[in-house]
């Protein structure tokens, strides 16, 4: 009888790693940083490289553990449960243990099983709290050490003694951008799995992103003028603010609008309020508003065309399942989080739309916009129309669901009704037609048990 095979502890592992990269970066960037200096040796500098690690791991412990919550949000949310609470197996229904929930290294700890019952969790939780960690890892680093936003005082970088900027105006801007994202991988998530926006997370990203730019106009990074002094700094000015929350809604609502003649086939918000294309526009225009809050109307078209070209590259990696709109809104916040990083790079480009752009380079963003629904149109197979309905969407809209069931009904007695008649004059041609139109009569699409995914 052989020996059992001892799996291999990639939680340890991977910590290992980490560990070893950090030791590598404080010892092997001060020696080469010391090189070029006749003031300071390697030993000097290993300090302030110990800093740039300490932000690294608690910025990605952070994010990560947002991830984290995010999973949770995409799964209860939707099924109108409270985010509260302890997480727990949803076949077991057993509690998870605190070092059960550690992002990222719990579930390999696990290795993918739940503790009590053993059966298998999904791999999407890690990958969420390591996607989601990784961008607002990106983000914070780009902008304490000055990396990223435009009209923002800048140092020197990349020398000897490079140090974090860590004040109030860096760091509200920060959480303003990480909410952002946080946000927008929510919606991402939620539109991913087929599901309508819940209405406490449209009301949550409207209060937190509205109300926070107004409060704060430090946030705004960049005016909402077309023209500005090269000196412009955002600090009080809260008209400006409440002008910046006005033209980015605009912007976010004309683009979708454009854009859903390819993802939202029919939706009409005058005629047809309450119907399923119309939610889903609604829903676009959601995902839309959080990146133009961020950045600003100018670069709006630009950052949407960049999400659009991501959409279609994730079509290799997402589920066969995802629609086009669901990739489209998990495309959002990684085309933010780029945004971001290089913001203040794409704000110095001629053909980047941006303030201080020629009036033609908007233009022409905005018309690579337009053509977008070209390649973001839902597949023939799965259009929303003929799209089958699912359990969260059913869910939000049960009156128009009743009709629709009232008149399937009554189409179907009608149906059987005429295939009676045909019977009984034994003509078999007609009742041939009858049987036929009693099959068109039923729904070809049978209803699909909403994604599940194991909390």
């Amino acid at each position: 009888m052989g020996r059992r095979r001892r799996s291999i502890p990639w939680a340890f592992v991977l910590a290992i790693a980490i560990a070893l990269v950090c030791i590598a970066y404080v010892f092997g960037v001060a020696w080469w940083q010391s090189r070029g200096s006749s003031h300071y040796s390697a030993a000097d500098l290993y300090l302030t490289r110990m800093i740039d690690v300490t932000i690294a791991a608690w910025l990605f412990w952070i994010g990560a553990s947002i991830g984290s919550f995010l999973n949770v949000v995409a799964w209860r949310m939707p099924r109108h449960e409270s985010v509260n609470g302890r997480s727990y197996c949803p076949r077991c229904r057993s509690r998870l243990k605190a070092r059960d929930n550690f992002p990222v290294f719990g579930w390999l700890a696990l290795r993918g099983r739940c503790r009590t019952c053993r059966l298998p969790i999904s791999p999407r939780y890690p990958i969420v709290e390591a996607v989601v960690g990784i961008s607002v890892t990106l983000v914070g680093i780009a902008e304490i050490y000055q990396l990223s936003l435009p009209y923002q005082s800048t140092h020197f970088h990349g020398g000897a003694l490079w140090t974090p900027v860590v004040d109030q105006a860096v760091l509200g801007t920060l959480l303003y951008h990480t909410i952002a994202i946080a946000l927008a991988w929510a919606m991402g998530l939620i539109r991913m799995d087929g599901h309508r926006l819940p209405r406490r997370l449209t009301w949550t990203a409207a209060i937190l992103m509205v109300g926070g730019m107004v409060a704060f106009p430090s946030v705004m990074a960049v005016p909402w003028q077309m023209q500005v002094a090269p000196d412009w700094r955002a600090g009080g000015l809260y008209f400006d603010a409440l002008m910046r929350v006005v033209t980015a809604l605009v912007a976010a609502t004309f683009l979708a609008r454009c854009l859903a003649r390819g993802l939202c086939v029919g939706a009409d918000l005058k005629l047809d309020p309450l119907g399923k294309s119309t939610a889903r526009l609604v829903d676009l225009i959601t995902v839309i508003a959080v990146p133009a809050l961020v950045i600003g109307w100018q670069s709006l078209s630009a950052v949407l065309v960049v999400g659009s070209l991501v959409a279609l590259g994730l079509g290799r990696v997402l589920p066969s399942r995802t629609d086009m709109l669901g990739r489209f809104a998990i495309a959002m916040p990684i085309t933010l989080s780029l945004a971001i990083l290089f913001w203040r790079p794409l704000h110095a480009l001629p053909l980047w739309p941006s303030v201080g752009s020629s009036p033609w380079v908007l233009l022409a963003a905005a018309g690579v916009a337009l053509i977008a629904p070209v390649w973001l149109r839902e597949s023939t197979t799965a259009s929303p129309q003929t799209m089958p309905i699912r359990a969260a969407d059913a869910d939000d809209e049960d009156a128009d669901d009743d009709d629709d069931d009232d008149d399937d009904e009554d189409e179907e007695k009608d149906a059987d009704a005429e295939d009676e008649e045909d019977d009984e004059d034994g003509n078999e041609d007609v009742a041939e037609e009858g049987e036929i139109a009693g099959d068109e009569g039923d729904d070809p699409h049978e209803p699909t048990k909403p994604t599940v995914l194991e909390n």
